[in-house]
C-alpha cells in the first residue's frame, strides 16, 4: 500500500522547482538543498519526490537535506549515468517513504544505510565502467552536460556555475577534414563522449587546431581543461584515457559513503 500523499501536497510544487519562493520563506537551514533539487530537476527525475515529501514532513531541516543529498547521489549513478531500471526504482521508494512515515526512519543515515537504497545503489565500479564511455547528446543535452562537468570541476576545488559555462568540443562536433586526418580512427563515434566535452566560459575556438585549443585551455580555470593540456595529442587512445580519469572522478563527485 502507497503512502498517502494528500498531506504532503503543499510542499509538492516546491520540490519540483527548487527556485521557488516557498524555499525563501523556510529556515535557512533548507538553502542548501537547492543545487540537490536542481539536479533531480534538470534530469526530470520524479521517483523520490514520495521520500522528499515524507521526509520534509518527519524528519529535521538537516535531516531533510542530508536526505536530499544522498537521493541525489543515487539519482546521478542510477538513472542518470547507469540507466537502471525506474519501475524498480520507484517500488524500492515506496518502501522506504513508508518507512519514514511509519518512523522505523528517522534521520537520512538510515535511510543511505537501509538495504533499500544499498539494493538500488550501482557500486564504486559499476558506476565508473558506465561512466568511463558515456554519451550524451550534447546538441540535445548540453544543460545536463555542463551540469555533471560543473560538479565534477566542483569536487576539484574550481568554483564552477554550469549556467555561467559553454560547452566545449575538443574535436569539434563536425569535424573538417584537417580534425578528421588528425584524429584519426573513431573520429565519426566521439561527437557525444563525455571524453571529449570540457567547459570554458565562452565558445570561440570552433575548429582550431588542437594544439591551439591547448594553448588556451593551459589559460582557463577549468581543472578539466588544464587536464586536457597535458595530453601531447588527442586521438582515441588519450580520449578514452581521460574519460577514464574522469570517471575515477565522476565516482568521487557522486558518492554515499555507505556503512
Amino acid at each position: 500500500m502507497k503512502v498517502s500523499l494528500t498531506k504532503y501536497a503543499p510542499v509538492y510544487a516546491s520540490l519540483l522547482s527548487p527556485y521557488d519562493e516557498w524555499w525563501s520563506n523556510q529556515d535557512v537551514i533548507y538553502r542548501e538543498v537547492k543545487k540537490y533539487l536542481e539536479g533531480i530537476s534538470l534530469f526530470n527525475i520524479k521517483q523520490p519526490l514520495m521520500i522528499f515529501m515524507a521526509a520534509f514532513t518527519q524528519f529535521t531541516g538537516e535531516e531533510f537535506v542530508k536526505t536530499v543529498k544522498y537521493l541525489y547521489v543515487l539519482s546521478i549513478r542510477y538513472n542518470v549515468i547507469c540507466h537502471h531500471s525506474p519501475s524498480e526504482q520507484e517500488k524500492t521508494y515506496n518502501q522506504i517513504a513508508m518507512k519514514i512515515h511509519s518512523g522505523d526512519y528517522k534521520r537520512a543515515s538510515h535511510i543511505k544505510n537501509g538495504d533499500e537504497y544499498k539494493k538500488l545503489y550501482p557500486d564504486d565500479k559499476t558506476f565508473s565502467n558506465a561512466f568511463e564511455f558515456h554519451k550524451m547528446p550534447s546538441r540535445q543535452s548540453s544543460k545536463k552536460i555542463r551540469f555533471l562537468l560543473s560538479e565534477i570541476e566542483v569536487a576539484l576545488g574550481h568554483q564552477s556555475d554550469y549556467s555561467k559555462t559553454t560547452l566545449e568540443h575538443i574535436c569539434p562536433y563536425h569535424p573538417e577534414q584537417h580534425w578528421d586526418d588528425y584524429f584519426g580512427e573513431g573520429v565519426n563515434d566521439i561527437q557525444d563522449r563525455l571524453g571529449n566535452v570540457i567547459l570554458l566560459e565562452k565558445d570561440e575556438l570552433k575548429r582550431l587546431s588542437f594544439t591551439e585549443k591547448k594553448d588556451f585551455y593551459a589559460t582557463t580555470p577549468f581543472v578539466l581543461a588544464n587536464k586536457i593540456v597535458e595530453y601531447a595529442d588527442w586521438n582515441l587512445q588519450n580520449l578514452n584515457d581521460y574519460q577514464k580519469w574522469l570517471s575515477e572522478q565522476a565516482v568521487i563527485t557522486w558518492k554515499a559513503d555507505i556503512t
